[in-house]
């Protein structure tokens, strides 16, 4: 295999030359460094990127973390952050906790004994008290949908209050009376902002703010547990089960909304996931979507226009997010003064299940 001081002799240069044109580090004139290359793709040399690593301190490497890999709202996150890394010439390293909370730590812990130079996390579920002293053992981080720690890290977030405010909005102006929230898993900062931006838009024109409208989460999963991970992890991942649950939560919550108040006639969910789950709960109470119910779900995944009426929904711009993430921590790294934060706006966008 050959090594550094091959490709210096190949190019008649010293080996100091060859290590600045890998690393990027240092001046070489352009035609030596155009040379150096030529020399590198006839012998076919790969840089020891442990080697390298030792010497400049980076492994040129992203830890990304998310809860659910599978989950189309993180696969564009990824998209976005892994496309603005390539193009700096850093490699993303992916890891899925598969919504388990214990694995969160455990996989920050690998990227740390992995020498990564920075992390991205997406969504995570520990509390901020046993998440912050795991993130600031590492050189640089980024929160993204998630609120951010003040100057010990970055964030990307999308303004969940604004979104459901323009879920409300457009409800009211297509004369809904009651108007019913189903929320997200209640630990989570974006279920929460999401929820007050429900209770603030109705106050705001003039509706009152009942309890009984507003949905737990834990109303749609069996008695007992908290998460859908909990549920997801008591059966086999990818079976049958597994995706059965994924594709109706939101059914059981909404059946019961609906049988106990029948005067619902809009209903906003946290997600497109429970969305479809209600929509699956009016067609079997026999209510009409959108001439009964008027459905709008969140995160405009791919599903909420294939199923029948397609969903109303707020898209959020998860691609540029990934994409933001990347951006900021990699500013981070060259201790380049970054923002701290970075909040992207939520759009409405209309379709047959609330026109």
């Amino acid at each position: 295999m050959p090594t550094l001081k091959d490709v210096a002799r190949e190019a008649n240069v010293a080996p100091i030359t060859v290590s600045r044109v890998v690393s990027g580090n240092g001046y070489v004139k352009p035609e030596t460094a155009a040379r150096v290359q030529q020399a590198i793709r006839r012998l076919g040399y790969t840089p020891n990127r442990a080697a390298s690593s030792l010497v400049t301190g980076r492994t040129l490497s992203i830890g990304m973390v998310v809860p659910d890999v599978s989950y189309p709202f993180f696969t564009d996150i990824v998209l976005g952050a892994e496309v603005v890394a390539s193009e700096h010439g850093y490699n993303l390293i992916l890891c899925n906790t598969a919504e388990n909370l214990a694995r969160e730590l455990t996989i920050l812990n690998f990227l740390r004994e992995a020498r990564v130079d920075g992390v991205i996390m997406c969504s995570p579920r520990s509390e901020d008290t046993v998440l912050l002293p795991a993130l600031a053992l590492h050189r640089a981080f980024v929160l993204v949908n998630h609120p951010g720690l003040g100057t010990l890290g970055g964030c990307v977030r999308s303004n969940h209050l604004q979104g459901a405010t323009l879920a409300v909005q457009h409800l009211v102006a297509n004369a809904r009376k009651h108007i019913a929230f189903m929320c997200g898993p209640e630990r989570i900062p974006t279920a929460q902002e999401r929820s007050r931006g429900y209770v603030h838009a109705l106050k705001n024109a003039n509706y009152p703010v009942d309890p009984s409208l507003i949905v737990p989460y834990t109303a749609n999963l069996p008695a007992g547990m908290t998460s859908q991970g909990e549920w997801l992890q008591s059966v086999p991942a990818g079976s049958l089960e597994w995706n059965r649950i994924r594709s109706t939560l939101g059914s059981l919550g909404a059946r019961a909304l609906l049988t106990a108040r029948p005067d619902v006639d809009g209903i906003i969910c946290y997600s497109d996931q429970i969305a479809v789950g209600a929509l699956q709960a009016c067609q079997d109470l026999g209510r009409r979507v959108p001439e009964d119910v008027a459905l709008v779900g969140s995160n405009d995944l791919p599903i909420a226009s294939q199923v029948t009426p397609a969903l109303t929904t707020l898209r959020i711009p998860t691609y540029e997010m990934g994409a933001s993430a990347a951006r900021l921590l990699l500013e981070r790294l060259a201790d380049r003064a970054p923002q701290n934060e970075i909040v992207l706006p939520h759009e409405l966008i209309v379709r047959a299940s609330a026109p």
